[in-house]
């Protein structure tokens, strides 16, 4: 047997210091997302976008310094930066009369919804395709760091020993935030951290509040782990024809299996949290995307007869599923055909999506836009508004149109082919981990059909790493562990890079500062929410000392982000519930002072204003 094998690949003192700064960087991202909750909230997302921006731009002063370094091309560039050009170009504010040729009920919409305000044939001369820019500009100022990562792996991780770490690191997270999920499971007070309550009064899903979300996560992270595991099966026992049981026993009874019993530890344990979890999307997608690496990895034939290794982690992991509660799962697993016998079920939303989609099918109607969009086509009776779709593919065909949904397709096409490549060619030992990144790819592309894990950063941005990786790997030769070519080498003048550098630091800039602005919105936001629930909790009856504190607040909001509707509207709502707080004790009808009456058009004329950001919010149609 080969001595130890250090799997973490700790060598890297031919890196220089720019390649070690992006990856402390990145692993510092890759430790904070899940514990910030998958990085739902504006202040972690201000903070993925700081740390996505720094890793962006240390990488383009790399550039600039280091004359000789290249830049590898990959024709997965072209759909994924189409797809932020789509986001972007929805935002531009554009001549009616494009808007008209390119997306025609977009122009009728907004006309037939906005045509009666003062002025309207003003404003109403130049609109954008999105029908809310600030939840649109809000999804792109993830979507750039997401694009940006898959970039920057791309070119910096090009040697076995990165990619060992890289993927170490995933399964190290993956394990610990799987580790924290089963003691909360078993001595846990239904609180995350056993401090932060979840709305449904459980902690089964370690540190994501949504237990699909966990799902995919875990997934994605037993898949590095998985990658790992085949590749230290495939650099112990390459020379073997066959793997019998003991020398299976012999290795793993040795001292250098340490680290291969605590990957197989991340793997069972992990597929365990996925199971108490009750995600029904996790489990299926994870069952599918067993079988399917079991019969790729089959099909190989130097490692041919390996499918039992994910057939004995199944195992393992059905064993904690046992003890932990195997009738709670095997409850949830039985209720999938429920699923959508309730009026309004995930597939009558997928329905509902396709007729919109029809109405808006090139450029749909806006990155983000579901929730504002979606109740003109809900045909259910439920009273609950569906914030996301439940489905990514229907929501993105419906926010970005078939323009949009087809460059992601594309972008997919590429990166299994790059799988193929990966899986069929003899190239270098650390090829092999393709199939556990294949197997977290295909958990997630599955889980998608019922789930929109994707738009969290913490899974996305795990996503996009599994993908560059399977693009690294399908170009790496056995010789020098090198991308096969480059497509901007020295040859090409230090000022192109400048340029470069300043260009995308000016959009790192935006994207901050937005993300800044949203977070100190939400900020004052919290504070105001909590002062409606007490006015609520006294029936609206108030003096003006709390009514100011309360306007007060959401006044900071909208000045933080002045595009946002919901500020905007229940800024409004406050002002009108200020004034109409006194109510004649004997008919009820509101008794408003003649000074208050004065307030009263500005109050309207605000409404009004709200509508022109999103105007196909209701609410503010129904308070008008």
């Amino acid at each position: 047997m080969r001595k130890h094998l250090n799997i973490s690949g700790l060598n890297s003192d031919n890196q220089s210091p720019f390649d070690k700064t992006i990856e402390l960087l990145l692993i510092s991202l890759l430790i904070f997302m899940p514990l910030a909750l998958g990085a739902v909230e504006p202040w972690s997302e201000e903070i993925v976008i700081f740390f996505a921006s720094a890793i962006t731009i240390t990488f383009l002063l790399k550039l600039v310094f280091e004359k000789d370094e290249q830049v590898f091309w990959s024709w997965a560039y072209i759909p994924a930066a189409l797809f932020v050009l789509i986001a972007a170009f929805q935002l531009i504010p554009l001549p009616a009369n494009i808007i008209n040729a390119v997306s025609p009920n977009t122009a009728l919409i907004k006309k037939e919804l906005l045509d009666d305000l003062p002025d309207s044939s003003t404003f109403l001369k130049t609109m954008t395709l999105s029908f809310y820019p600030n939840a649109t500009a809000r999804s792109l100022r993830l979507v750039l760091p997401i694009s940006a990562i898959f970039f920057v792996i791309i070119n910096v991780y090009r040697r076995e020993d990165q990619i060992k770490r890289l993927l170490t690191a995933i399964a190290a997270v993956g394990g610990s935030i799987a580790l924290l999920a089963a003691v909360q499971d078993t001595m846990g007070n239904g609180k995350i951290y056993w401090t932060i309550p979840t709305w449904h009064n459980d902690a089964y899903s370690g540190t994501f509040i949504n237990h699909s979300h966990y799902g995919q996560f875990m997934n994605l992270s037993i898949g590095a782990a998985l990658g790992l595991i085949i590749l230290k099966i495939n650099e112990v026992f390459s020379h073997r024809k066959e793997i019998t049981p003991s020398t299976l026993f012999e290795y793993f009874s040795s001292p250098e299996a340490r680290q291969m019993w605590l990957l197989v530890g991340v793997v069972i344990i992990g597929a365990a949290t996925i199971f108490v979890s009750l995600t029904r999307g996790g489990m299926i997608s994870m069952f599918v995307a067993a079988a399917f690496s079991t019969l790729a990895i089959g099909r190989r034939k130097s490692v041919k007869g390996w499918g039992w290794i994910v057939v004995l982690l199944a195992l393992g992991a059905f064993i904690c599923v046992l003890y932990t509660g195997f009738d709670a799962v095997y409850d949830r697993l039985s209720s999938l055909r429920q699923i959508n016998q309730a009026q309004g079920g995930r597939m009558q939303i997928v329905k509902d999506i396709f007729h919109a989609w029809i109405q808006f099918p090139l450029f749909g109607t806006g990155l983000g836009t579901h929730e504002f969009v979606y109740p003109m086509f809900d045909s259910s009776t439920i009273a609950a508004l569906a914030t996301q779709a439940e489905n990514e593919y229907a929501q993105t065909l419906e926010e970005t149109g078939f323009i949009g949904l087809g460059t992601l397709i594309i972008f997919g096409v590429l990166i299994w082919a790059a799988y193929i490549r990966c899986i069929k060619k003899n190239a270098a030992p650390v090829c092999v981990t393709a199939y556990g990144l294949g197997f977290g790819l295909m958990a997630i592309l599955i889980h998608s059909l019922s789930d929109f894990g994707q738009h969290l950063p913490a899974n996305a941005i795990l996503s996009a790493i599994s993908c560059a990786i399977l693009v690294v790997l399908a170009r790496m030769n056995n010789k020098n562990l090198q991308p096969a070519r480059a497509w901007i080498s020295s040859q090409y003048s230090r000022a192109f890079r400048v340029l470069a550098l300043l260009i995308v630091s000016g959009i790192c800039i935006w994207a901050l500062a937005g993300s800044n602005n949203a977070r100190l919105a939400e900020r004052h936001w919290k504070r105001a929410l909590i002062l409606e629930q007490k006015l609520m909790d006294n029936n609206w009856f108030a003096g003006n000392e709390e009514y100011a504190n309360l306007i007060q607040n959401a006044a900071q909001a909208v000045e933080y982000q002045p595009g946002d509707v919901k500020y905007k509207h229940w800024l409004n709502i406050y002002r009108w519930k200020s004034l109409s707080r006194n109510s004649d004790p004997n008919s009820g009808e509101i008794v408003m002072p003649e000074r208050a009456m004065e307030f009263v058009p500005r109050i309207i004329d605000e409404f009004n204003n709200a509508r022109m950001l999103c105007p196909t919010f209701g609410a503010t149609y129904c308070i008008l």
